[in-house]
């Protein structure tokens, strides 16, 4: 019998979906990822959302080539993927896809791995839709330049990029909606 690990069976896959769709409606509040501790959180996520249909880039290797057949993503360059998976202890070194004024549909979405989302430097104040009035939040291992980017990268909202932050277990979204502060 085939031995497929907890994160590529269906039942798992739609918990993280919801935990997704929550953490995007609920921006800077942690969501747990059901990753039954074998396989990496991040690696959750990204079985979750991808499929043949949609393009990934990887421009920090954080995916190893079996993962990569599992996932069955198109390779891409990160000016041209739907999907991009980085480290976020290293500076911001590309710009992704943004979408247009009448397809803001067409912008990337951020995966990005990081040490901590409960606990880091200088909290930040996030306020926008679904945030009651503000919520803090505190992250370790996020590098300065990948705040400064996404405000540039949200400028000409509905134009952007959506980011979803992801520690050892758990993840936590910044839509373009949402606005971040540093305290």
């Amino acid at each position: 019998m085939l031995d497929i690990a907890p994160i590529w069976r269906p039942e798992v896959q739609q918990r993280n979906y919801r935990a997704i769709l929550n953490a995007l409606a609920r921006p800077g509040q942690p969501q747990p990822i059901d990753y039954a501790g074998k396989q990496p959180a991040i690696l959750a996520v990204l079985a979750t959302l991808l499929d043949q249909e949609v393009s990934l880039a990887d421009p920090d290797s954080l995916i190893t080539q079996q993962d990569w057949l599992l996932l069955q993503a198109q390779h891409a360059s990160t000016a041209g993927a739907d999907f991009i998976v980085c480290r976020g202890n290293l500076a911001v070194d590309f710009r992704p896809q943004l979408g247009t004024l009448t397809s803001p549909e067409k912008s990337a979405t951020l995966i990005i791995l990081i040490e901590s989302l409960v606990s880091g430097e200088g909290p930040l104040t996030l306020t926008g839709p679904g945030i009651e009035t503000s919520q803090a939040c505190a992250l370790r291992g996020l590098h300065p330049s990948w705040l400064a980017q996404r405000k540039q990268w949200i400028a000409s909202f509905p134009m952007g990029v959506d980011l979803l932050l992801v520690d050892e277990h758990q993840l936590l979204a910044l839509p373009r909606t949402t606005q971040v502060e540093l305290n």
